[in-house]
């Protein structure tokens, strides 16, 4: 906790200076806390690390909402457009970055406030020449903004490890503020902190209601795409393949289905039933975003970068026997193993582009990791960033991940947009936080929901390479979107289902 005394000397030299209290919470979780404090605000989120890192993050009401459009971005304030400017929003936010100056505090966790949301698989046209070649051409895009990130004052951090949560209030000094200004600044600041420890402390989570059960059970998932159009996809893209466009390409199908789930239960369950590193929840009213993922995209810490592709699946078996004969097949395969290798080298590539001379390396090569349904090849890169540059440029020279468009990247993504003739929307894109210290965390959107206009979405890919047989390539998509489809099910049939705040 910062005391007034060290607040005020603080205030002479930082423009956002983070104040905080922590209290043992060892009888809530993310999910209860989420409950509890945001779960009827727009614009908030959760972000739920894995047992296997520390902390989680709740986001409540923002200080400031930025929305990407295809020719603009507009910042909104208390719900009202403040600003609308026709510059990358990249741009700005790293100009805006590179002019406050935030007090850090090593008490904090890695993301104690920022910038948290997501950008659209399509927005990699804004950052690539994409269609060089091909003057007037674009992407294909939906109507919805290409990225939401919400800039959060009040952030709550679950420390897994100690059970503990902080809850971190970052103040915004305006200058030439007078001393009793900013005396009346910590005041305020400390009268949330305690409103909100007190809201924690009083309020019951809300439980299910016996015997909830949703008319969805009656309706469909109906894929775009069906399963002879996706096995013709696959052949264009092997006559591609076999003619030296591209080396390996991933194409997807999206299912979408009349919603009437709650988004949060789908969350709930999705996390029960598809554990994974990244957990996420975004509340946003234009698209909101439920997801599991597997699959980092990159992250930087300390001027620290790392990627960690997966590429080349099976399903996950019935028992240990079978996990380690699906293992062993999966490490033998020649083609998987292939497809990976490719990866791993697009991967190398990409932090390349914002690497220190000579840092890039791989820490880990071909370890297999299992998750709920399936298994997948794992490798890790790491490197450190290049002076000069940030996180915003790690993201952009990262962004799409090749795993979820194929390499070479700017040719696959070409033929995606061919080949898919839809938007891909939320779907290999990511979500994010990027922190005021300028740390970054981010994952790939897969094994992901997306809620916009009442229809659920859900899409899932493969990765095609020159000896792909098109119906096992097909059955693959089915393989990886298993957990989203249990996740659905557990809702509909299970509606009296709590998960017990976990």
């Amino acid at each position: 906790m910062i005391n007034l005394k060290e607040f005020l000397v603080q205030a002479e030299k930082y423009d956002i200076i983070p104040i905080y209290d922590e209290f043992i919470a060892d009888t809530e979780t993310p999910i209860s806390l989420y409950k509890k404090l945001a779960a009827d605000k727009d614009y908030s989120y959760l972000l739920e690390s894995s047992e296997n890192d520390r902390y989680s993050f709740i986001g409540l009401e923002p200080a400031a909402v930025f929305k990407n459009h295809k020719d603009y971005f507009e910042i909104l304030k208390q719900g009202k457009i403040e600003k609308k400017c026709d510059q990358d929003l990249i741009s700005y936010l790293q100009n805006y970055l590179n002019n406050i100056s935030v007090y850090q505090n090593e008490k904090l966790p890695p993301f104690s406030g920022g910038f948290v949301g997501y950008f659209n698989y399509e927005m990699i046209e804004k950052w690539e020449d994409i269609f060089h070649a091909e003057k007037g051409k674009s992407l294909i895009k939906d109507d919805k903004p290409l990225s939401i990130l919400v800039m959060t004052k009040m952030i709550l951090a679950y420390d897994h490890l100690h059970n503990t949560v902080k809850i971190i209030n970052n103040l915004q000094l305006e200058a030439d503020l007078s001393l009793e200004e900013k005396k009346k600044l910590y005041a305020q600041a400390q009268f949330e902190l305690k409103k909100l420890k007190d809201k924690i402390e009083n309020t019951k989570s809300k439980m299910a209601v016996v015997g909830e059960r949703y008319s969805s059970e009656k309706a469909e998932l109906i894929s775009n795409t069906s399963k002879e159009e996706f096995e013709e996809m696959v052949k264009k893209a092997k006559e591609h393949i076999r003619e030296g466009d591209i080396f390996q390409i991933v194409l997807s199908q999206k299912f979408s289905i009349e919603n009437d789930l709650p988004p949060f239960k789908i969350f709930r369950a999705l996390r029960s039933v598809n554990p994974s590193p990244y957990s996420f929840y975004l509340n946003f009213p234009e698209t909101r975003i439920i997801g599991s993922s597997p699959e980092v995209l990159v992250r930087v810490r300390d001027n620290r970068v790392m990627t960690r592709p997966l590429a080349g699946t099976r399903p996950r078996g019935k028992n240990k026997k079978e996990d380690f004969e699906l293992e062993t097949d999966l490490l033998s395969d020649e083609k998987e193993k292939a497809e990976h290798t490719m990866l791993l080298d697009l991967g190398r590539n990409d932090l390349s582009r914002i690497a220190a001379p000579s840092s890039v390396e791989v820490t880990e090569l071909m370890e297999v990791e299992y998750y709920s349904k399936v298994m997948h090849i794992v490798s890790q890169v790491e490197a450190d960033l290049k002076e000069g540059l940030d996180s915003l440029d790690v993201l952009k020279a990262v962004f799409p991940a090749g795993t979820v468009s194929g390499a070479p990247k700017i040719k696959a993504i070409e033929l995606i947009n061919d080949l898919e003739k839809e938007a891909r929307g939320v779907y290999a894109g990511t979500v994010a936080y990027l922190s005021f210290n300028g740390n970054l965390d981010s994952c790939i959107t897969i094994r992901t929901f997306s809620l916009t206009d009442g229809k659920l979405n859900l899409q899932v890919g493969a990765g095609i390479v020159a000896d792909s047989d098109p119906a096992k390539e097909y059955q693959e998509t089915l393989n990886k979107g298993r957990a989203l489809f249990d996740a659905l099910k557990v809702v509909r049939e299970d509606g009296i289902r709590d998960f017990s705040n976990r």
